[in-house]
C-alpha cells in the first residue's frame, strides 16, 4: 500500500502521520511525505527551503518513531498550490490513499480545512481525513 501524507507542519499533519504509520504497519507499504511551498512567482528562498526540510523531518521522525522503516519513506518538496500538487503527486506516484489532517476554522472549514476541502473535491484517489481530536 502506498500512502501520501501531505504536511504543513501543523499538529493536524502530525496526527495524520500517526494514522498513516498505523495503517502502514498492517501492509506492505511505501510512505510519501509531501510538503508544498506556496508559489508566489519567485524562486524558493533559503528560509523556505530550511522550513520545508524541517517540516518534512518532523513527519519522518514521527513515522520512524511509530515503527516505520526509514527506507520505505520518500519525501517530496514542491512549489505551487497545495491542493493541486497533492492530487498531482498522488496520481503521479500511484498512491492508494491520501492521509491528510484537518484544521479548525469557521463553518465547513471548522471541520475540514480549505486545503483538505479542495483535495476532497478534486482527488480521484481515496482520501482519509483525520479529525483534529483524533489520537493515534
Amino acid at each position: 500500500m502506498k500512502l501520501l501524507i501531505p504536511t504543513d507542519g501543523s499538529m493536524y499533519s502530525s496526527n495524520a502521520a500517526k494514522v498513516a504509520a498505523k495503517i502502514a504497519q498492517n501492509h506492505d507499504y511505501r510512505l510519501i511525505v509531501l510538503h508544498v511551498v506556496p508559489d508566489k512567482g519567485f524562486s524558493r528562498k533559503t528560509w523556505q527551503k530550511k522550513g520545508a526540510d524541517s517540516v518534512i523531518s518532523t513527519i519522518t521522525d514521527i513515522l520512524t518513531e511509530a515503527g516505520c522503516d526509514e527506507d520505505r519513506i520518500d519525501t517530496i518538496i514542491e512549489d505551487g498550490s497545495a491542493p493541486e500538487k497533492i492530487v498531482e503527486i498522488a496520481r503521479n506516484e500511484g498512491v492508494d490513499r491520501i492521509v491528510i489532517g484537518t484544521q479548525g476554522k469557521n463553518g465547513l472549514k471548522k471541520i475540514v480545512g480549505s486545503v483538505t476541502e479542495k483535495v476532497l473535491q478534486i482527488s480521484d484517489v481515496l482520501v482519509l481525513v483525520v479529525p483534529p481530536n483524533y489520537t493515534a
